[in-house]
């Protein structure tokens, strides 16, 4: 009995143990999840904040470049200097446009080089965040069943208890029956004890 009340404790001690660990592992799965979805959030947010700041500066190079066709010289009397004018604001003019140009494509690069790492960065997060779901799902699964199975066993174990109370208390009663007519038949000298009545009656006749 000792030996089977050691077993039951080990048996809940190791179910109790298993099941704070679960529970620690469904919570740091929850932060994981948590943490993904953070990430994921700023991803967007940063992609389309520089979405928003190369739509504008395109807008602006665009605004550059059609002023630089706009404008229009406007007669001088001396058309030597006229001329002259003329091509250094055109020069200037060209120079401007070929650097915004230049930064224009560095920040067309750069803008498909960071929305192609953004994506990968977004990708494997999304990958992430699905495995640590499907395993917070695992673990969920899991506890639920060996809870289940832990109230099961704790239910047998009560009942078990009980059924052995019951059965050492009809042995008890049994026992307690059997000696109170084992008694009475040894005073009565009846059934197998009828051997004793004719001791009595030698005894009796010995006195007299």
């Amino acid at each position: 009995m000792e030996e089977t009340t050691r077993l039951v404790d080990n048996s809940n001690h190791e179910l109790i143990t298993k099941r704070y660990l679960w529970e620690i592992q469904m919570l740091e799965s929850d932060e994981k999840i948590a943490s993904f979805k953070d990430q994921i959030r700023d991803a967007t947010r940063n992609t389309k904040a520089k979405l928003c700041y190369a739509e504008k500066w395109i807008n602006a190079t665009a605004e550059a470049v059609d002023l630089r066709f706009q404008i229009k010289p406007k007669p001088l009397p001396n058309k030597d200097h006229e001329l002259r004018i003329h091509g250094e604001i055109a020069q200037t003019y060209e120079l401007e446009t070929k650097e915004r140009e230049e930064l224009l494509e560095q920040w067309r690069t750069r803008y498909a080089e960071d929305t192609a790492r953004i994506s990968r960065h977004v990708t494997e997060q999304r990958e992430k965040l699905r495995v640590t779901t499907a395993r917070r799902l695992e673990l969920q699964k899991l506890y639920d069943l060996h809870a289940g199975e832990m109230r099961a066993w704790l239910t047998f174990k009560r009942e078990r208890a009980a059924r052995l109370a019951r059965e050492e208390h009809a042995k008890a009663a049994a026992t307690r029956i059997q000696s109170w007519w084992r008694g009475l038949m040894v005073r009565r000298a009846l059934g197998a004890f009828k051997h004793l009545r004719n001791s009595k009656k030698s005894a009796v006749k010995k006195k007299k």
